[in-house]
């Protein structure tokens, strides 16, 4: 993908990194917001679980995201956003910072803990009738060195 450097788009996919660490911070109430930053043809790559294509089974996937991961909070930053020449596909590679509430049982105790995690994040955006569209989302956890 031959790249330009387009700030206008580089500009626009923040503001949307942005906006989406927002919706999926809402929790499960903003799932229909969350997945509206898809491709309807988009999938989810994500550790642990099979990839999801399409909306139907994007929704499916961050449903189940949103009850494993209690009170789920994301911070997408990128770093290295690249746009291809003709301005239809572009590339967002990142940090995030997640949390969740984790729950734990101690000797017949309940007590909840926020969790915090870093992890990466490759995402390639794709123009469809001019606005950017997540076409595969991709991350997985550092490693706890």
């Amino acid at each position: 993908m031959p790249v330009q450097e387009t700030t206008a788009d580089a500009e626009a996919i923040r503001r949307l990194d942005a906006d989406w660490s927002d919706a999926a911070s809402g929790g499960i109430a903003n799932l229909d917001r969350v997945v509206a930053f898809y491709a309807p043809n988009g999938s989810t790559v994500w550790p642990g679980a099979p990839a999801s294509k399409g909306t139907r089974n994007i929704e499916k996937a961050w449903k189940a995201a949103f009850q494993e991961l209690e009170g789920l909070k994301l911070k997408f930053r990128p770093t290295e956003i690249q746009v291809s020449a003709d301005g239809t596909m572009a590339s967002d590679f990142g940090k995030v910072a997640l949390s969740y509430v984790e729950t734990r049982k101690v000797k017949g105790r309940t007590s909840k803990q926020r969790v915090r995690q870093q992890a990466k994040y490759v995402v390639v955006w794709v123009k469809i009738d001019g606005a950017w569209k997540v076409q595969y989302d991709c991350w997985n956890l550092n490693s706890a060195d």
